[in-house]
């Protein structure tokens, strides 16, 4: 009987399965992150994670960030390691045989995946075969057709419309941000003198709206799957007031970043400007979301095969960043400055 020469695939999880944004949440890499662990299981290896995690974040923690991520089902139930098990921390070899053992296997028998060098020369070292996984992630992971997921009235189940939708819960943050900063400066009682205090936020947001919003969400996949769904039979009809909200918001975004340089110059005028900017924003986009996220992408996934979503998913990440992670750590600094 053919046996493998490994039994166990252990996994890093941050910038190899996907982005921590902020502490305790994990953004994975779709679709590849599930493909690869599907093909991983299909071959037969038994799956495990290995971490390090902040004191003050418990394994208990952790492993709740990665049931969140979708991750958990994937894993062996004695498959989550992380340094506060092991008493030590990733690349010391320990924690990799410590890990290998909580298998019941020896560290030959294991295969180690991350992203960071140390930590793959780390596992090596303590007997296991290992693997440095690209990051940002590149094409070291074909995409292949994947069928409808979950469908709903709401839903087709594509991984193009999951993908579209979960950047919509980026930009929310944006947006909370942006009903966040308006409410702080309509209370200053001396903007000329408290608005020096908000350049920080005002100034990532007008970035934020342009690079992420506009240039990346709207520009590099949303306005590429409407141009498959036009070529999928998809009336021109359906997509004309979701095209002039695109318009309207460039329209706001090229108007805030006018009202931030003002500000900067010393215009306080330009502060009530700004405030109608953000909430006209904010508005704009509540409406818009849902309409997309409820009814639009529906309609669109729909009409795709899964060739098609397949294509549209690998063409997006082709000509858009092939990394978010500056996206995410400039949000959570604008949450930060507004707390």
């Amino acid at each position: 009987m053919h046996t493998l020469p490994a039994d166990a695939a252990f996994f890093d999880i941050r910038d190899t399965l996907g982005i921590v944004d902020r502490q305790g949440h994990l953004v994975p890499y779709r679709p590849s992150s599930f493909q690869l662990l599907e093909t991983i299981r299909a071959i037969g290896l038994r799956i495990g994670l290995i971490t390090n995690l902040p004191t003050d974040v418990s394994t208990a923690d952790g492993f709740a960030m990665v049931k969140e991520a979708g991750f958990a089902d994937f894993i062996d139930p004695n498959g989550f390691v992380t340094n506060h098990d092991a008493g030590v921390e990733k690349p010391h070899p320990e924690i990799y045989s410590f890990a290998a053992q909580r298998m019941g296997l020896p560290p030959e028998k294991c295969i180690f995946v991350g992203e960071n060098l140390a930590e793959v020369i780390g596992a090596q070292a303590a007997g296991m075969r290992s693997m440095l996984k690209p990051f940002p992630p590149g094409r070291e992971f074909l995409f292949k057709p994947s069928g409808p997921g979950q469908i709903s009235q709401t839903s087709s189940g594509r991984i193009s419309e999951l993908i579209l939708e979960e950047d919509h819960l980026i930009a929310k943050r944006i947006v909370l941000s942006a009903v966040n900063l308006k409410h702080k400066l309509e209370a200053m009682t001396d903007p000329a003198a408290e608005v020096r205090s908000y350049l920080q936020p005002i100034g990532l947001i007008v970035w934020l709206t342009q690079h992420f919003i506009d240039s990346f969400h709207h520009r590099k996949e949303e306005e590429v799957l409407f141009r498959f769904a036009l070529m999928k039979g998809l009336h021109p009809s359906e997509l004309a007031s979701t095209l002039t909200d695109h318009e309207q918001g460039r329209a706001y975004f090229r108007a805030m970043d006018a009202a931030f340089q003002r500000i900067c110059l010393g215009d306080t005028a330009a502060i009530t400007e700004l405030i109608a900017l953000l909430g006209a924003f904010a508005n704009l986009y509540k409406a818009h979301g849902k309409y997309e996220d409820d009814v639009l992408f529906k309609k669109i996934g729909d009409l795709l095969t899964d060739e098609d979503d397949a294509i549209i998913v690998d063409l997006a990440g082709r000509i858009g960043p092939a990394d978010i992670t500056l996206y995410l750590n400039l949000i959570a600094s604008l949450e930060k400055a507004l707390a």
